[in-house]
């Protein structure tokens, strides 16, 4: 579930607490886990500095001193989370990092595994942990890369959820900014107007930054670096309020499968597109 104002949230949290630490350990317990250059990051990244945490999409990139890099996805259920050395391990618990004169470690859990790491050196292929095929990233979209994007003859919907068109976008906040920037899930994406287009870079831009400030959304699994919740679920325009009325109209909010996905939307202020 984690999307780009999850990730972000906890990024801005590890950066605040794990640049110029140096790593002690690295304790795994799923070998599965690490998808590649598991060498590098159980033997090879002992010792080394980390000199930045930061976000690529919904995928947390740990830099390390020589230019090795530790990428981690949070994937469905994923956490990454700063605790005490002697606090008691959460069940899933697959991976820590122990730092040198330091009593707390990093530690990432994913009971269903949809996430997982990869560690890669200075000039490895970034192909192999999925950075290199990721769209422009949504919180910096400007129209004019958008209306490239969007010249496609596919629903809105799943051209905003492609993470090779446009990168950290998922169902929630999908369905958030289309539902501020009034266009139906099913629109044809080649079919919007400039205005539309327009309205649609400010409700993705904008709907990140208000979910951003209030530490995401937790609805299942989802917690931060501090192992806290997020906060915007609170102020979901449509998602996850099927039933319930439209903070904009009054209608009904509705859900229906589009794009594989379970989407929401207001009938009313989203009008569906005619088709021909």
């Amino acid at each position: 579930m984690p999307e780009l104002p999850e990730v972000q949230t906890v990024v801005t949290q590890l950066a605040g607490r794990l640049p110029g630490a140096t790593i002690a350990r690295v304790l795994l317990g799923r070998r599965d886990i690490v998808h590649s250059g598991h060498r590098l990051l159980t033997r090879e990244a002992v010792g080394a500095k980390i000199a930045s945490v930061g976000r690529v999409g919904k995928r947390i990139v740990i830099q390390l001193s020589g230019g090795a890099e530790i990428v981690v996805h949070l994937g469905m259920s994923g956490r990454l989370t700063v605790e005490p050395i002697d606090d008691a391990l959460a069940p899933h618990t697959h991976l820590r990092v122990r730092f040198v004169g330091r009593m707390d470690e990093l530690r990432f859990r994913d009971p269903r595994r949809f996430g997982g790491v990869w560690c890669r050196g200075r000039g490895d292929d970034a192909n192999g942990n999925g950075l290199s095929v990721l769209g422009p990233d949504a919180l910096a979209i400007r129209v004019p890369v958008l209306r490239q994007v969007l010249s496609r003859r596919r629903q809105i919907k799943a051209v905003l959820m492609d993470q090779r068109m446009i990168s950290g976008l998922g169902n929630i906040y999908c369905d958030e900014a289309l539902h501020k920037a009034a266009i139906h899930p099913l629109t044809p994406a080649d079919s919007l107007t400039p205005k539309q287009i327009n309205r649609l870079a400010c409700s993705i831009r904008s709907t990140l930054q208000a979910a951003i400030r209030a530490g995401g959304s937790s609805l299942r699994d989802y917690r931060d670096a501090n192992g806290e919740p997020g906060w915007f679920q609170v102020s979901h325009r449509v998602y996850g309020r099927e039933g319930e009325a439209c903070r904009s109209c009054g209608s009904a909010i509705v859900r229906s499968q589009i794009a594989g996905r379970s989407t929401h939307y207001c009938p009313a202020c989203q009008k569906e597109p005619v088709t021909t």
